[in-house]
């Protein structure tokens, strides 16, 4: 049936019958076998392209492990809770008692706060009310600001004990933030 298809066609016409079949089977050997190899080939190439960086991070990362241990070392201590609010609250006043001590200043009153929970951390409170003389005082705030438990002055208020005195009141709002 082929065959007489072919009898009836003249030359010119079988020879673009060929090259249109040709044409058509390149295309459909393009279209079902070659462009999904051919997009599957990128697609790894891709992939492997993405988990050579991410092998050069690791690398890098387990380049620095040591390094970054020992800086771990340095801030643990930082990160350590007490077991409860309230060993944390003493822990807070017992610091800043010896800091006190440590300044020469006269600690009259020190009033603990609830802890607050904040997102993910909290924050203890202590308001202290001090007297010293300015040079102690400077030196107490400054050993507060920079001590081990990481505590900071955050409001401060100073005034004078008496009018003609070299001794100064002050009101600070002492604070700390933990993660637990």
């Amino acid at each position: 049936m082929f065959k007489m298809f072919l009898n009836k066609l003249s030359k010119k016409e079988r020879i673009g019958l060929f090259i249109s079949i040709g044409f058509v089977s390149l295309a459909l050997l393009d279209r079902l076998i070659i462009s999904p190899i051919n997009n599957k080939i990128q697609q790894i190439n891709r992939e492997i392209k993405i988990s050579e960086k991410q092998l050069g991070c690791g690398l890098r990362n387990l380049n620095q492990k040591d390094i970054i241990a020992k800086e771990y070392q340095k801030y643990i201590q930082y990160v350590k809770t007490a077991a409860s609010d309230e060993e944390e609250t003493a822990k807070i006043l017992g610091e800043i008692e010896e800091l006190a001590r440590r300044s020469a200043v006269y600690l009259v009153d020190i009033k603990p706060q609830l802890p607050q929970k904040i997102d993910f951390y909290k924050e203890y409170k202590v308001e202290v009310e001090a007297e010293a003389e300015m040079e102690s005082m400077i030196k107490f705030l400054h050993q507060l600001n920079t001590s081990s438990q990481l505590l900071r002055a955050e409001k401060l208020r100073l005034s004078l004990k008496e009018k003609n005195s070299s001794i100064v009141k002050a009101s600070i709002l002492v604070t700390k933030i933990l993660i637990p």
